[in-house]
């Protein structure tokens, strides 16, 4: 007859290392109720190295052993149930997950222990030792939708239920209400084994993994974002929980309340889990009410301090670390020096508030430059009415991502507030890179954003452009900007869409440098008769004309003459990063015309669906309106410009 193997999977940050701590220090006596916990294959107490799962950066880090080259060895064991842990079980892939199953069937009646904890929960308790551990650089309101998808409960549990006998998975929650005997240790020998901890078993009442608390983490954090010493960056691990065990201890332990999620947040992640948690209940638990965790959920309600780190707070550790090591600090001081003026704007903010308590320095001033990972956006721009709004919609269906606030007509009421108004001509380089910077990280990572900046879109959003755009489209664009969510885009595509971009292309190649520039033309002489005047009789007529500029058709041509002289005088200076659209090609001849964008833009899509997106294409009603007109009030000069940049006139 087949041993007993119980496989603990895990999850991680669920009392995992303080279970195997206990097992292992508690080996003889689980060996006189029959149970073996081997030596075999431990790092740390824990089987890792028996594991189906090989993180990559332990691949050539630690000796990971095959199934056969360890499951004879441990099926003569004296003990009729064996008992493995390690959480790197958890996260092995589907097809990993069931030939491990498969090939340790073939030695042992397998079962399968897991305690799986709330996701929101686990995902804070995770991110938290993803910063002791170093490798975490974002604030965790930058990264938690993406963190969701890592706890599909149902998903990691369904290769080791597939691949084993029903009612051989134990799941249990991870919550000390739900604990038998109020102790995961209690809990866990009772529900795999059917045995009672008696006073026979050693108990630790040290915290196996303590947390850091809030504030600690977050000046933590920066210090990742600072100190890329792998020594080093654990030696702040020791010297921070040192403080905080002085500040106060409770702080610290695994199950401790402090929340780096606020209330809305973690409601957010609970509901979206709820459905997936309800099954692994009544499927693993049998409970028919759905109902997987028990603890209270969170509130609106619930008062939240957030988790931004004080400069006192700041001061107070800084203080605590100088005194201890003054050595490591000197590191870090030179690490400040290095990063004060990075392009990564994590390593940039972090040094420049750990500056004013480790270097002793004042606020130093921001420099507001947008990072090279955002200065590649696709901006499209143009004479208003010229087509604009059909080439965001067919870029938008390429997989450009054009978010912001949008209007009726998709232009980006952000660039708008900030960017429309004759006084930003007027405005230094240093201004226009702060409001440049300003409306990247709305688009790109919603940081919070300094006073400063706040100033400066206060006095963009005092510029009057009624009737153009309503005072309160400006008002909820400016709101909507300063609360962008959090995000950490890495869109490869992106941009925006407003037709009075070419106005201000000196200033966008300046402060996007990577920038292509899509400039769409319709047909002038259209154009000399289209309803929409707004950008010569309200924002750069009188700016681009000479004269008399009132919206009267020959204006309205001169002024698409001087935009699209203006520029072809751009040609030389943006190379290929600059492309003309023709409106009127694209609507004749959409297949030729969308094949030219999709090359320049550099987009990956099928031909089928480019073929889909021509055949969208159909040309407007107003295509040719000029030939209802008399054309003599043009002067014959004008007519032949249109002539000349392949235009029909006749």
């Amino acid at each position: 007859m087949k041993k007993k193997l119980y496989l603990h999977i895990g999850m991680g940050k669920t009392g995992t290392t303080a279970l195997q701590n206990f097992f292992w220090e508690n080996r003889k006596a689980l060996a006189k109720r029959d149970v073996c916990y081997p030596k075999r294959g431990t790092m740390a107490n824990a089987h890792h190295l028996l594991s189906p799962h090989i993180p990559r950066f332990l691949e050539n880090e630690w000796n990971f052993q095959a199934v056969d080259e360890w499951a004879p060895e441990l099926a003569k064991s004296a003990q009729n149930r064996v008992l493995l842990s390690s959480e790197l079980m958890a996260w092995a892939e589907e097809s990993k997950a069931r030939k491990f199953c498969a090939q340790v069937s073939a030695w042992f009646d397998v079962y399968v222990v897991i305690y799986l904890r709330r996701q929101d929960d686990i995902i804070m308790a995770s991110y938290n030792q993803q910063i002791k551990a170093g490798p975490q650089k974002r604030r965790v309101d930058l990264i938690y939708r993406k963190q969701v998808e890592r706890f599909d409960y149902p998903k990691i549990l369904a290769p080791w239920a597939d691949s084993l006998e029903p009612g051989k998975v134990i799941v249990r929650p991870y919550e000390k209400q739900q604990f038998h005997g109020g102790d995961i240790r209690h809990d866990f020998l009772r529900h795999a084994f059917q045995i009672d901890v008696d006073d026979s078993f050693a108990i630790s009442n040290k915290d196996s993994n303590p947390r850091l608390p809030l504030n600690v983490s977050e000046y933590k954090r920066m210090v990742n974002c600072l100190v890329e010493d792998g020594r080093k960056n654990d030696d702040f691990n020791q010297l921070l929980m040192e403080f905080a065990a002085e500040q106060d201890v409770s702080s610290t332990r695994e199950l401790s309340t402090q929340s780096v999620l606020s209330p809305e947040q973690r409601i957010e992640i609970i509901e979206l889990c709820r459905p997936d948690n309800a099954f692994v209940a009544s499927h693993y638990l049998e409970r028919q009410n759905g109902c997987l965790f028990e603890d209270a959920e969170p509130s609106l309600d619930d008062s939240w301090d957030g988790i931004d780190l004080s400069s006192e707070d700041a001061s107070h550790i800084t203080d605590f670390l100088k005194g201890r090591e003054p050595r490591l600090m000197r590191h870090l001081a030179q690490q400040i020096e290095s990063f004060k003026d990075a392009l990564a704007y994590q390593k940039r903010h972090s040094a420049r508030f750990l500056s004013r308590s480790v270097l002793g320095e004042t606020a130093a001033s921001p420099v507001y430059r947008v990072a090279k990972e955002d200065s590649s956006p696709l901006v499209i721009g143009g004479v208003g009415g010229s087509g604009t709004r059909l080439v965001v919609n067919l870029l938008s269906k390429m997989g450009v991502v054009m978010g912001g606030e949008l209007n009726e007509s998709l232009d980006n009421l952000w660039f708008s507030l900030l960017f429309v108004r004759r006084s930003i001509l007027l405005q230094s380089d240093s201004e226009q890179d702060k409001l440049s910077w300003l409306f990247a990280n709305a688009m790109r990572h919603g940081v919070e954003v300094t006073s400063e900046l706040t100033d400066l879109l206060d006095q963009a959003l005092a510029c009057d452009r009624s009737p153009v755009i309503p005072e309160e489209q400006l008002l909820q664009a400016r709101e909507s900007l300063l609360s962008a969510p959090p995000r950490d885009r890495r869109d490869q595509h992106w941009g925006w869409k407003e037709p009075n971009s070419h106005i201000l292309l000196p200033m966008l190649d300046r402060c996007f440098p990577e920038m292509k520039f899509v400039f769409v033309m319709r047909n002038g002489l259209d154009m000399a008769f289209s309803d929409n005047r707004n950008q010569l009789e309200h924002f750069w007529g009188d700016l681009m004309l000479e004269g008399d500029s009132s919206p009267t058709p020959q204006n309205l041509l001169r002024y698409w003459i001087a935009a699209h002289k203006r520029m072809q005088g751009f040609r030389q200076r943006m190379g290929h990063r600059l492309h003309f659209l023709s409106f009127d090609r694209l609507c004749l001849d959409p297949e030729g015309e969308l094949e030219a964008l999709r090359e320049f833009a550099g987009i990956q899509i099928s031909k089928k669906d480019m073929a889909l997106l021509a055949d969208s294409v159909s040309p407007p009603k107003t295509m040719g309106r000029f030939r209802e007109h008399d054309l003599s009030v043009f002067d014959p000069a004008d007519i032949d410009f249109v002539k000349m940049l392949g235009f029909d006139v006749t």
